[in-house]
């Protein structure tokens, strides 16, 4: 369990997120990475909306065939339905789940919001 409240203590957790992801899923590391990401900047951003006496709590469980992360943050939580929807690829904001969503196998909000919980499935061969 990795806990935040900033960008910049996360980037001071970024190299142990990625060894471990290396060692639970090898060639999807980077995707998952990039997943992760944009899930804890949304959660700094638009959950927490950068108060640092908010933290984000971040776990990744390696399960037989699949890896299993969630990102909590402790803000008030947003409904997806209201997502404005991007439409410009080149754009900054509004692309978060999307880009979560392609790199991820699935993808769920809790009921406030606040906690995302994304599954990719990994060769174990």
């Amino acid at each position: 369990m990795y806990s935040f409240s900033s960008l910049a203590e996360f980037a001071t957790l970024r190299d142990s997120i990625r060894k471990e992801l290396d060692r639970y899923c090898g060639e999807d590391a980077l995707r998952l990475f990039i997943a992760i990401n944009e899930g804890v900047n949304n959660a700094i951003f638009h959950g927490n909306k950068q108060d640092i006496t908010k933290k984000v709590h971040l776990s990744m469980v390696k399960l037989p065939n699949e890896v299993k992360i969630t990102i909590r943050d402790e803000g008030e939580g947003f409904l997806v339905s209201k997502k404005p929807k991007t439409t410009q690829l080149w754009q900054e904001d509004g692309r978060g789940i999307d880009l979560i969503k392609h790199y991820v196998d699935s993808y769920c909000l809790n009921d406030l919001g606040n906690e995302v919980t994304f599954v990719k499935k990994i060769n174990t061969v």
